[in-house]
């Protein structure tokens, strides 16, 4: 399935061209060489006469090594970090709030470099020169405002805005993070107060899966969720979208894709209940959490279609409702969690449609 940009009429002018915001996680730049191949997506759009903003995170592996070296450094080695929304006055995460920052600002001014090399027009911006206000915490801040003229403006200029994501500026005049996979969350909150016509995450997977693909190998892949089947699915284990992200673009009736650099490959179009729309139901999907000991098995799917227990000889096993969809799961010893997830995939979800 090959995605279509809509060309732009000659008689539109390009100040009302639909604004869409892209962005590129770590695993699309795995290194320089990646942004390349991301570089000419966003030229395709510009062709389509849309107005792309990108956002980037760090290379693969950046933010981890930048995190591990924080920790060799520290006398009580990650501990002092574990923990979410530091206070602003910790001198500890302040400081590696700005190291961390450190990963995406140079993807995102490699990013410009690799547009104005093709011609194309583009500026890189801090999380904090795009607009991005938090609260006064480090190592996880919670996003209050956005402020849209610092891109409106560059976009009037016909500029390509490249933001780094993950990042903003504290109530308290200091640069914050925005925990992990904060980046999403950077995308959709700029979108929203752009108004774009959508939000593109790009991944090295594609589309969304019923279940993650390195655990379940027969998972299938899911042309369009129910948003809020995917926020409980990210807050239960699920690293495909980051909920916060998944929540605020449900909550500002923001369109949402998740797809591949690759335009042929299928992509996921996230959707507002979806299973709540008469006809089909909707699928179930499955989550897996892995603790230090334990992993918990979780099945997300419309009420009607769920079972009471999952088929598993569970430590701990429990359910509740949300919105029309249904959560059951249970608990397995982290050495089962493969061969867990497998066995509900086949008794439960690999007879059903997509």
């Amino acid at each position: 399935m090959r995605y279509r940009f809509s060309p732009m009429p000659p008689s539109r002018q390009p100040s009302l061209a639909r604004i869409v915001v892209d962005k590129f996680g770590g695993s699309v730049l795995r290194r320089p060489d990646d942004i390349a191949a991301a570089v000419l997506v966003v030229a395709e759009q510009r062709r389509a006469g849309l107005r792309p903003v990108v956002v980037v995170s760090a290379f693969e592996g950046v933010t981890d090594t930048i995190l591990s070296s924080a920790r060799v450094l520290l006398p009580d080695g990650e501990r002092a970090l574990r923990e979410p929304r530091h206070a602003p006055d910790s001198p500890l995460a302040r400081e590696t709030d700005r190291a961390l920052a450190t990963g995406e600002a140079l993807s995102a001014a490699l990013f410009a470099l690799g547009l104005q090399a093709r011609g194309i027009r583009a500026r890189s911006f801090s999380g904090a020169e795009a607009g991005i206000r938090t609260a006064a915490a480090h190592l996880g801040a919670e996003v209050r405002r956005v402020y849209s003229r610092p891109l409106r403006t560059a976009l009037a200029e016909e500029l390509v805005p490249v933001v780094a994501g993950f990042q903003g500026i504290g109530s308290h005049g200091e640069l914050t993070t925005l925990g992990r996979g904060g980046t999403d969350l950077s995308a959709v909150v700029l979108a929203v107060a752009l108004r774009a016509d959508r939000c593109e995450l790009f991944k090295d997977t594609g589309g969304v899966m019923e279940a993650d693909p390195h655990l379940v190998p027969a998972a299938r892949f899911l042309p369009a969720v129910d948003a809020l089947q995917l926020e409980l699915l990210a807050e239960l284990g699920s690293e495909v979208v980051h909920p916060v992200a998944v929540r605020r673009a449900r909550r500002g009736k923001l369109r949402l894709v998740v797809r591949a650099l690759d335009a042929n490959q299928p992509m996921t179009e996230v959707q507002p209940n979806l299973s709540r729309t008469g006809g089909d139901p909707g699928p179930m999907m499955l989550a897996v959490d892995r603790k230090e000991r334990i992993a918990r098995i979780s099945l997300v799917g419309p009420a009607e279609r769920m079972p009471e227990i999952l088929p598993l000889p569970a430590s701990a096993e429990g359910s509740f409702d949300e919105g029309g969809l249904r959560v059951v799961w249970s608990e397995v010893p982290i050495g089962q969690a493969a061969v867990a997830a497998q066995g509900v995939h086949a008794a439960l979800m690999a007879s059903t449609s997509v």
